[in-house]
């Protein structure tokens, strides 16, 4: 399977001609209305999102790793992830869609989007398997920010930005991997922890080096793999690896780069050592893995088990 063009990239208010959307969406998934995207071939989009399958099953393939869903399930959305469904059967649900610039103080920006790590794409998984003793909590909270979502009313955005740090809060507790308030206040080694993660999400491209980020970080290389090592069981230099490896595949998937130009762009000067470094993190080489990805994409199964 070949893609002649590259993969598109969406932001918050495509597919919503109806509404004038800047900072966020919320609707059923069941609506036509700016929900179309997530069905398309192979998108990006440069918003987060939840999105709540109540019902129905499929297979959603995010950064060229596919989970196969049936019941009720919650997925977690990064901007700048390739991703697509492709349902089995019909379901409905929810949807949020929502950019970084909704939360106008950066503490909030920091204790909801970072903290929580519930849109870590390298280090998390995207998928949360809900029971049926959360749905009721949930289904409260997001009519409210439906209904809020449609009124026209002043300060809307405010009223969703506070039903929405509820919701991610409620998801917080249910995946339990966030580290409490009082924890984070206490140990400052796991704020310069998500520093340095911030830092590789937004030089990967250009440094490699754990030593240069511990050096603007103002700390050593061995306290950053020390802290890697402590939150993730990886050293600081997988971190840089894995965000790499990432992008690399994500490129890939667009089959409209050579495999010298994804190397360029990923900082790699000689095409070869790219190489080289691919295979030594899947077992094949880069063009390898582009076929044998785009052949499993074309036999996903047709049915899944039930969760």
């Amino acid at each position: 399977m070949k893609r002649k063009t590259e993969a598109p990239v969406f932001a918050i208010g495509d597919n919503c001609a109806d509404k004038n959307i800047s900072s966020i969406k919320v609707g059923a998934f069941s609506e036509k209305a700016c929900v179309a995207a997530e069905f398309q071939e192979g998108h990006r989009q440069q918003y987060y999102e939840i999105l709540w399958l109540k019902s129905g099953s499929g297979n959603h393939v995010i950064d060229t790793v596919s989970y196969p869903y049936a019941g009720s399930v919650l997925f977690m959305l990064s901007p700048g992830q390739l991703h697509q469904i492709h349902p089995v059967e019909k379901g409905e649900g929810h949807i949020i869609k929502f950019t970084a610039s909704l939360f106008s103080d950066n503490r909030d920006l920091d204790e909801y989007l970072i903290k929580t790590g519930l849109f870590d794409n390298i280090q998390s998984e995207p998928l949360i398997k809900l029971n049926a003793s959360i749905h009721t909590v949930l289904e409260d909270v997001l009519k409210k920010m439906e209904a809020e979502f449609n009124t026209e009313e002043d300060d809307k955005e405010k009223i969703m930005l506070a039903y929405l740090k509820i919701l991610l809060t409620h998801i917080s507790r249910l995946k339990k991997i966030n580290i409490t308030r009082e924890a984070a206040e206490i140990d400052v080694n796991f704020s310069l922890f998500q520093k340095y993660k911030v830092e590789v999400e937004k030089n990967f491209r250009s440094e490699h080096s754990v030593q240069a980020y511990a050096k603007k970080l103002l700390t050593q290389s061995r306290t950053l793999n020390s802290l890697s090592k402590k939150y993730t069981g990886k050293t600081a230099g997988d971190i840089i690896t894995d965000r790499i490896m990432l992008e690399a595949k994500r490129e890939l998937y667009y089959n409209t780069k050579t495999i010298k130009e994804i190397g360029y762009g990923l900082g790699f000067d000689d095409p070869a050592y790219f190489t080289r470094f691919f295979k030594k993190q899947t077992g094949v080489s880069p063009q390898e893995y582009k076929q044998t990805f785009f052949s499993n994409l074309n036999n996903l199964p047709a049915k899944t088990v039930a969760m």
